[in-house]
This record gives structure tokens, sequence and C-alpha cells, in this order.
């Protein structure tokens, strides 16, 4: 009523400006009040920071990649409620140039370019010479859509793979081209049953992984052997398996493999008969985050565990190196992402201590040194006022063990307000480390709980399993359990529970409503799929050869 006798008096007057109207409207939906709970009322919590500190910050950097040798920075940066690419010389702290027409962005593999995606186009900039007119178009020529860079070729005078679904939309060819876009050439022609290929340093094949059947229940490996291909190995529909690199002499390969066991490990496979050696497995879940950076060197250098936080797990002295430089930052550390250069030696790393924000490292693997190249400025300004992320465990109603992120309004005690957090998928996982709507919701009051509930990945074959024809019944059962543990432990005020997710996570949130209203009080319900049956009956087409996956 407020805001109604405030707009109707500047009619009245007639001194209504939309301008002003406009701003009074923006100040009146940005007001902050802090949480009002009788848990929360009298807690020491720290500063509310505002909704435009949290999704309109004007000074946002973020998203850095470094150039191949490690000169330049290129990274996305807020200016004038613009998003633009800003680029840095690393060596004398200076702006080079500033893209405002982009949608996406990363830097040549051997040379001091950056390739700006814009206009259904690829170019390359520059960075001495930014200038519009002065850009340079590389896009592989002669790909009518849907085509991609299929890796970075390596070294500069190898030509460009790129893989495309422009002669048939659910199946892939590859094909070659210069590194300027031009002279395509046919490598391989997709017969119509191969998801994806491997090839050695030369761009021969190697080995293929086939969907022989549609809706097959198998995906097959072959080797290719005296200008032929044989059959290697089978793997079942719901069992992971991928290689990681094969070996020059093509008698072994690196893959992260869960055939014959419940949970994904490190392994070395036999490309004769297709045997098995576990190099490195987690018993608490899959690792199937594996760091390689050279993937011609006949060697692999490190996984990565995220199952109960992140742990790096080195398999070689680059890999030990690259860990080393992350426990600079502390014993609890979250690797957001990383990208490197084509000979693994610059690393543009995203490390999160104790998943208070982001910093934006550049580690020099050869030297072994880090650079700071910037800071996230929310970490920056705010990390007194985040919350910590607690990985957490408790039994279902069945017994079977169900993992979580736990998120609580700092230096609040007792039964507060509680948002279950549902991820999609439901053949997906969520992993330990700093998520931005989150510390939103705690530094409101609210305590998040993130739920990984049975169907959920990453945590091995029998668990993923557990969720097989259990949509809406005990994958649903386990977000009551999520609420009466943390009801139990006298960390959720019961009534006051509210649900979130999309996709997957939105049919379980609006269901939750219908089958639980008595637990949970509110839902928000984000681009959900709520016609199961539907769904079922007409998968999109471009999931093709995977459907089996979607069925199980």
């Amino acid at each position: 009523m407020v805001l109604f006798r405030r707009i109707t008096l500047y009619l009245l007057f007639g001194i209504f400006d939309l301008g002003l109207a406009a701003a009074s409207l923006i100040w009146f939906w940005s007001l902050d009040s802090a949480p009002r709970h009788p848990a929360l009322a009298e807690a020491d919590l720290p500063l509310l920071i505002p909704v435009r500190q949290f999704y309109a910050d004007q000074s946002l950097e973020w998203v850095y990649k470094v150039s191949f040798d490690g000169r330049y920075a290129a990274y996305r940066a807020t200016r004038l409620t613009k998003q633009v690419i800003l680029i840095k010389d690393l060596k004398t702290g200076e702006q080079k140039a500033k893209i405002t027409d982009w949608n996406n962005y990363f830097w040549a593999p051997h040379s001091n370019h950056l390739r700006v995606e814009y206009d259904d186009r690829i170019w390359e900039v520059d960075p001495e010479n930014p200038d519009r007119d002065d850009w340079v178009d590389v896009t592989p020529r002669g790909f009518q859509s849907g085509f991609r860079y299929a890796f970075a070729p390596p070294t500069p005078d190898h030509r460009q793979v790129v893989l495309s679904y422009g002669r048939k939309e659910r199946v892939a060819d590859l094909y070659t081209g210069d590194q300027d876009g031009k002279n395509k050439e046919l490598l391989i022609e997709n017969e119509g049953q191969t998801l994806a290929w491997i090839l050695d340093k030369d761009y021969a094949p190697v080995l293929r992984y086939d969907r022989p059947e549609k809706n097959g229940k198998v995906t097959r490996l072959m080797m290719f052997d005296d200008d032929e291909w044989r059959h290697l190995m089978d793997v079942l529909i719901n069992e992971e398996f991928y290689f990681i690199e094969v070996m020059k002499n093509r008698e072994y390969g690196f893959a992260v493999s869960s055939r014959g066991r419940d949970k994904a490990a490190v392994v070395r496979v036999n490309l004769n008969d297709g045997s098995e050696e576990v190099i490195i497995s987690d018993p608490d879940g899959d690792l199937n985050w594996v760091v390689n950076f050279d993937p011609w060197d006949d060697q692999i250098d490190a996984a990565i565990s995220t199952t109960l936080g992140t742990k790096i797990l080195p398999l070689s002295e680059r890999g030990k190196i690259f860990a080393d430089l992350v426990a600079q930052y502390g014993d609890a550390v979250e690797i957001g992402g990383f990208t490197e250069s084509v000979d693994g030696r610059f690393l543009s790393v995203d490390l999160s201590p104790d998943t208070l924000g982001y910093e934006f490292v550049l580690m020099d693997l050869q030297n072994q040194t880090t650079t700071s190249l910037g800071q996230q400025n929310f970490r920056h300004k705010f990390k007194d006022h985040l919350a910590t992320t607690d990985v957490v465990q408790f039994p279902a109603r069945d017994g079977l063990m169900l993992n979580g992120l736990l998120v609580r309004p700092r230096n609040a005690q007792g039964p507060m307000p509680m948002v279950i957090e549902v991820h999609g998928g439901p053949a997906a996982h969520l992993r330990w480390g700093y998520n931005h709507f989150r510390q939103f919701l705690a530094n409101r009051g609210y305590a998040v709980l993130a739920l990984n509930y049975r169907g959920s990945d990453g945590y091995g074959r029998a668990f993923q399993k557990a969720g097989f024809g259990q949509y809406g019944k005990k994958m649903q059962d386990d977000l009551v359990a999520a609420v009466n543990w943390a009801v139990d432990q006298k960390i959720a005020d019961p009534d006051a529970i509210a649900i979130n997710g999309g996709s997957y996570g939105g049919y379980a949130s609006a269901m939750a409503m219908v089958r639980d209203p008595d637990i949970f009080k509110a839902a928000i319900i984000e681009h959900a799929m709520l016609d199961v049956e539907y769904q079922f009956q007409f998968p999109p087409y471009f999931w093709g050869l995977s459907l089996e996956k979607w069925y199980r």
C-alpha cells in the first residue's frame, strides 16, 4: 500500500516521471530485511549482504583463461551493466583490450591470439592490435551448423580436428582443416553407430565407442589394428568406462572404469584382451575426475576425489607439483576447475579455500610457482560474512547411507528455517564447494541441505541403481529422510521447511508438495520435468544413441 500511495501521489500532482518511478520500484524491491525467525532474531549474525551485491555487482571479474605461454589473461568482467572480455598483459599489468561483442572465448593453442565466438563465427584477436576491424575470421569453412573443435592440435603444424553433426543430426563425423579454418577434409565418416573416437597424435584412429543397437544396453569398444576394426570389449550401459590416454605402443591405455566393480577407479587397460589393472581407487565414491596435462606422454598426472571434499591423488611428478601448489591455499580447498596450455605447463585455476569464494591463480608447473590473477570480488568484500559448507552423511529410511552438503547461517544455533536442495539429472551429483545461491540463502537466515539422493551418480553403481524405478517413491523418501535428520539434529525447524530444484529437482520439489505437504511448506520449482510418462515416450531427438541410460 505504501508503494501504491507513492505512485498515486506522483500521478495526482502531475509529477510522475518514468525514471523516478522505476527508481522507486527498484528501491522498494531491493530493501534487505534481517531474518525474523526466533532462532535467528537474537543471534550474532553477520552483516546482511544486499541483494544487489549478490546479483548486480558492477565490478565482477571471473573466468580467467591464460594464453599458451602464460603472457596474457582473458577474463569476463561487468562494466556499466554489460558483460565484457578484458585482456591483460600479465608481465606489465596493462589492460590490452575490452571486447564487447562475444558469446564465448578461448586462446589459440599455439599463439597469443584470443579466439572469440560471436555471430556464428570464430574470430582471432591479437591483444596488441585488438580493434574490431583487425579481427581475423578463422571459422572452419564448409560447415553449415553443429560443429565444434574436437581437441587442440598438438603442434603448430598439425591441422585442426573438427567434429560435425552437419550430415546427420544424431551422429557426428570427424574432419580436419587448417588452423585458419580453411581446407576442410573428411577424416572419418560415422557409419551411424559410433559415439566417439580416440586418435593418436597423427590423427590415425586407435579406438572407437559404438552403440551397436538402437537403445542398446552395451557400449562396444573397437580397436583399430592392421587397417581394420576388431572387437575389444563390451561395456554395460550402467557401467562407467572411458579412456583418458592410450600409450604410443597401443598395448595399454589409461581409463576410468567401473567394469566388474561398484565404484569407478583409474585403471590400466590391456588393449589386446581388455583386461584391467587398478591404479588407484577411492572407497568412498567414484574416481571420475582425472587430470592429464599432456595427452601424448604415456602417463596420467592425478585423480581428484570429490566425494567427501576435494582430495588430489597424484600419479606423476607433475601431478604432485599440482597438489603441492593447491595445498599452499589451505587444508580444505575446492578446485572449481582449470584450463591448461597445450603442453600442460601453465594452468589457470579457480580455487575456493574453505569454500568461501574463489581465488583465480596462474600455476607454472615447470617453475613450480603460483601468481594471483584475481579474486572473486564477492570473496574480497564479504569472506568474513560467508558460511562454510560441511559434508554430512545420514541413513535413509531403509538404511542406505546418503550424502549431503550443509550450509548454515554463520553464528546461528538452534532449529531454523531450512531449504532442501534437489539436483537435476537425476544421474548427477553435488560436490563440496562454493555455491552462490546457498550463500544468499544462508545470509538471509536459511540453512540449506543439498542432498545426493539415491539415483545420483558419483557414489558407485549400487547407489545409482537403488534409484532405478523410484521416481516419486524411494527417491522422494530420501528427501523426507534429509528433513527428519536435520530436525533430529536440531538444525531445522520442522514448521519452516522449503524445497528447491530444477529439471528432475523441479519434479521432486513439485512431488514434495503433492505427496508430503505436512513436511514441506513451500517449493521453488524451476524448469521442471513434470510429465514423466510423456517424456519417457517422447524423449528429445538429440538424445540419440543414449536412450537406454534415460530408460534406466
